[in-house]
């Protein structure tokens, strides 16, 4: 194991000086003043008012008038919530008002009797899944009614006395090419040179691993060691290792939190490349508030899920995190509960000791450890603004094992820490955190809503009593309110039913993680996400067969429906309504079918758009002028004259290509090779990988590709469309999935042949 240097064991005291200096920094008091407590009692009169008149018994007609009437009002008010916070809170609580009246409506007058028990059993545990999904609803409103809005804060003062960063970089299997793109960037990040040190936290080369009992493992821990040390001294960065590999990423990231002695610590997970100005950003937050612990900043990744893939939605749609990023995550922070998100975040060396470094009872020790300093009286900020870039899961079995990990951790601390009796937290943080939460047992509502009508289409009981005009002056209002509110709310953030679909996607395969974990809450062990996988060839995913079942099913209810609707006139006032359930559940499944299926990865990076003059200077001593058109982590894309064809074609040569500065951004150079030479457009458009030179080039190549995060604050700017309100759903199934309908029914024959054969794909 090798250290820096100045690198030093530091074991400091447990004392009393944190909690000094969230006091003097005005921390609130436990103490309850008569204002507040009256505010209080005001407050809970009012909510029994508002629920007394949502449960308000009126006929259907009225209902229905009422609905229409709230909706219509919510729609007007919301026109002027930009201009009057006021107008926000009033027109989320009128759509509110709908969805309440549609839950009490539900709870009186559609349950089938218990005596019924063939219909009681199904019908009560559709209702429950609603009643869990109605809890998140109204925490959700709670988080985001009013999200709050931050400005980078930079550090002020003399250079000298600002505040020393340790940035640790865990790693445990990535390649070396990923690791050296992050430590690149992470050695261009502009702070003063003696105040910042980076550390590589390799888990992948511990002694233990030197020692496993198979010599081939031992061997490839023992490469992998020698290789990522080559790699840290020529990069100018710390490699550190450990004796054995306990409690995962958080036991990996506290061996070196008590041999390093930063004032903060930046973590970054090892394909998350920052920017170089994320402590310019956020360290000025740390000098203002000695009481702060975490200040967080959004994960943006320059690669599509494999949803976004498959469906070709990551250019032209809100991808699924914005709307946790940029509308949740706000809304937390209003309220002080925004939570460390894994990386991406600085936070405060003096807090984490008072708490013994980062929590690992649970495989999310991200938000388990902002719970435990939350609970301490400290500070969170959340700072809406990309200073990282990471990389998401390709396949689908990876994106699975990802969420069932995420789903994993928020369950353990919902049953092991659960917010509504932790100490120290204050009512707002313990609603913040319970909302975190509960959104996590999603795999339990998400697969009753989809297949409940199946319950009467296939068998024919009545799990739901709900009858054609109940329909129309219920239900339709309380979708139309939830769809409104929903875009009220997160506006560009997120296009209707993509949520839906996520969900659903998930479902099947996370219910099984989370049912053991409900079990044994603590034998959950943490797995490292896998990066860098593709997908060779066209074809169904390994996990796609619940899906193919579950649309096959659906489409059999659809059939069921219409020969219910000709054989049974008496009963087509029920029917209809299941029949469009029905329909909107099939439309899921086709969703996620096209998505299960999964296309071929041809770009192993991402590319961005630029349009930088360059110049590129070949071992003879010719220099030519041309223009840099996109850039990736492993290239760049040139368009050049074609009169330099003869000369660009020569596959034996290095030039060096310097790119020209502009007002933002210094000049960069490095060597580069060609492997891509074709006509585009009147000019001739090469692709060259880049080929560094020395520690230098691969310093600039990492600053021009990561170093400015103003590229992607207009990359997501330009995929936030705002879909229509009310039929945003209907569109995004009509451009997105149906295009992919033809290859997914083509492949489909034979998926089913080896189900029903149990062969793998």
């Amino acid at each position: 194991m090798t250290t820096s240097p100045g690198a030093k064991t530091v074991v400091r005291p447990l004392n009393n000086s944190a909690q000094q200096a969230k006091r003097q920094s005005g921390m609130k008091t436990r103490r309850f003043s008569l204002r507040s407590v009256l505010l209080w009692i005001l407050l809970l009169l009012s909510a029994g008012l508002f629920l007394a008149l949502a449960a308000l018994p009126v006929g259907r007609f009225a209902s229905a008038a009422i609905s229409v009437g709230v909706v219509a009002a919510a729609f007007v008010l919301g026109r002027f919530a930009r201009r009057f916070w006021h107008a926000r809170t009033l027109t989320v609580l009128l759509l509110a008002f709908v969805t309440f009246r549609y839950f009490f409506w539900r709870l009186t007058g559609t349950l089938p009797p218990v005596d019924d028990p063939v219909n009681f059993i199904p019908g009560v545990t559709l209702f429950a899944a609603e009643a869990l999904s109605f809890v998140l609803f109204l925490t959700s409103l709670f988080v985001i009614i009013d999200p709050l809005s931050r400005e980078p804060s930079e550090p002020t003062g003399d250079p000298a006395s600002w505040p020393s960063v340790d940035v640790y970089i865990p790693s445990y299997n990535e390649e070396p090419e990923l690791l050296e793109t992050t430590l690149a960037a992470a050695v261009c990040i502009d702070y003063p040179r003696d105040k910042l040190h980076v550390y590589l936290l390799d888990d992948g080369g511990t002694d233990q691993k030197l020692a496993h009992a198979d010599p081939e493992q031992a061997a490839a821990a023992k490469l992998r060691r020698e290789t990522l040390t080559a790699l840290c001294e020529r990069l100018q960065v710390t490699y550190m290792t450990r004796p054995r590999n306990e409690h995962a990423k958080a036991g990996n990231i506290n061996h070196a939190f008590r041999k390093t002695s930063g004032d903060l610590v930046l973590i970054l997970d090892a394909d998350h490349v920052p920017t170089v100005g994320i402590l310019k950003a956020t360290v000025g937050f740390f000098q203002q508030d000695s009481g702060l612990f975490l200040v967080q900043t959004p994960h943006f990744f320059v690669n599509p899920d494999p949803v976004e893939y498959n469906l070709g939605t990551f250019e032209r749609m809100p991808s699924e995190n914005e709307m946790f990023y940029y509308s949740i995550q706000p809304g937390l922070d209003r309220w002080n509960g925004s939570f460390f998100c894994g990386s991406a975040a600085i936070l405060r060396r003096a807090a984490l000791e008072e708490v013994g470094g980062f929590s690992g009872d649970t495989v999310t020790e991200d938000c388990e450890t902002a719970l435990e300093l939350h609970a301490r009286g400290w500070r969170s900020v959340y700072l809406p603004r990309p200073l990282i870039a990471g990389l998401q899961p390709e396949t689908f079995d990876s994106f699975i094992a990802q969420r069932s990990r995420w789903t994993q951790g928020m369950i353990q601390l919902f049953l092991l820490k659960n917010p509504l009796f932790k100490r120290g937290l204050s009512v707002s943080q313990r609603l913040c955190y319970l909302s975190t939460m509960l959104y996590w047992f999603f795999w339990f509502w998400r697969p009753i809503f989809l297949l409940s009508p199946l319950c009467y289409a296939l068998f024919g009981l009545e799990i739901y009593r709900i009858n054609l005009p109940d329909f129309a002056c219920f239900v339709i209002p309380h979708v139309f309110a939830a769809a409104f509110l929903s875009q009220f709310l997160h506006g560009r953030m997120r296009w209707p039913l993509f949520s839906e679909l996520y969900e659903y996607l998930q479902s099947f395969h996370v219910s099984r993680a989370a049912l053991a974990t409900l079990i044994r809450p603590r034998d959950p062990v943490f797995k490292v996400t896998a990066k860098g996988q593709s997908v060779e060839e066209d074809g169904f995913s390994p996990l796609a067969t619940p899906f193919i079942v579950t649309t096959l099913l659906l489409a059999a209810g659809l059939a069921a429906c219409a020969w219910r609707y000709s054989i049974f006139p008496e009963h087509r006032a029920a029917i209809v309504p299941v029949a469009v359930w029905c329909s909107l559940s099939f439309l899921l499944a086709l969703g996620g079918l096209a998505v299960v299926y999964e296309r071929k990865r041809v770009r192993r990076q991402e590319r961005f758009t630029v349009d930088r003059a360059a110049v590129l200077k070949f071992e003879d001593g010719t220099s030519i002028d041309l223009t840099v058109a996109d850039v990736s982590a492993g290239g760049v894309g040139l368009l050049v004259d074609p009169k330099w064809r003869e000369l660009v074609s020569r596959p034996d040569q290095t030039p060096v290509l310097t790119i020209a500065a502009t007002e933002t951004e210094a000049a960069t150079t490095t060597g580069v090779r060609f492997f891509r030479i074709e006509m585009r457009g009147g000019e001739l458009a090469v692709g060259a990988g880049f080929a560094p030179r020395d520690r230098q080039d691969i310093v600039e190549m990492a600053r021009f590709v990561f170093g400015n995060s103003v590229g992607w604050d207009i990359f997501l700017d330009r995929k936030r469309v705002a879909a229509p309100t009310f039929f945003g759903g209907l569109l995004f199934f009509a451009t997105r999935v149906v295009p992919r309908l033809g290859h997914v029914l083509l492949a489909l024959p034979g998926a089913l042949r080896r189900i029903l054969t149990f062969q793998a794909p």
